[in-house]
């Protein structure tokens, strides 16, 4: 499986977190016996920190290094997106512009869009779900029928669109001929979310990164991606933050 802008994210052996202003931070301890010394990585989508630890690293050497590094780690938390959860009143980004949630228990049962605001009655408690839910149906509402009139285009069948909510890709594409996509991509503007698509298209012709692959993506795109992937790689993060709690 293809996917773009892929990061990698073995599984972590502990998870001891710092107190980094007024965020808890967890920090995950990853184990590889191919590292040569230990690194670390603050990640401002997941929002922890990552150590990478050598073979016979111990996790008291492992905490140390960790605070020796704390205002190195301070400084880049301090960069880190807020989270914007769903919530009475909250204004989150949509399809380039804003969307205000308009919650009363007064108000039908249900979610009813009206210009920049979404009408939502029902149980205060159910409204995060109930919102994200809402947002996946309008992604996968703009997605399918982009991806199956640009595979229609180059003669390529597309067994399934779906939309997910992975950490490390924004989009990705099966040999089966899957194709599936972040939902919070309708986060984000109408070009930055096109051009994720023409990317997953193209992987249907070529399962590759290479020549053809790129020039048949700018055609599809009508036009070189690279303002696209600049917006999702300085305002990505932050789409990872919306509806998130802390």
């Amino acid at each position: 499986m293809l996917s773009l802008f892929r990061r990698a994210a073995p599984p972590a052996v502990s998870a001891p977190t710092l107190t980094i202003g007024d965020r808890v931070v967890p920090v995950e301890l990853i184990a590889n016996s191919r590292a040569s010394r230990m690194t670390l990585r603050a990640d401002p989508v997941r929002g922890a920190v990552r150590v990478t630890l050598p073979p016979r690293s111990s996790r008291r050497t492992a905490l140390a290094f960790i605070e020796a590094h704390r205002g190195w780690i301070a400084a880049r938390v301090a960069d880190w997106p807020e989270a914007a959860p769903f919530l009475p009143g909250a204004v989150i980004p949509f399809d380039g512009g804003k969307l205000h949630l308009d919650w009363s228990a007064a108000n039908p049962r249900g979610i009813v869009r009206r210009e920049d605001r979404l009408i939502i009655g029902g149980e205060a408690a159910t409204l995060s779900g109930r919102v994200t839910r809402w947002l996946r149906a309008a992604a996968l509402a703009d997605v399918e029928p982009a991806t199956r009139a640009l595979a229609a285009r180059i003669e390529r069948r597309v067994a399934k669109v779906a939309v997910r909510d992975p950490v490390g890709r924004w989009g990705s594409c099966s040999s089966s001929g899957t194709v599936s996509y972040s939902w919070r991509l309708i986060l984000a503007p109408p070009a930055v979310r096109f051009s994720v698509v023409a990317h997953e298209v193209a992987h249907l012709v070529h399962p590759n990164h290479g020549k053809d692959f790129w020039a048949l993506a700018a055609e599809l795109n009508g036009g070189d991606p690279a303002t696209q992937r600049g917006w999702l790689r300085q305002h990505g993060a932050s789409l990872h933050w919306v509806g998130r709690a802390t």
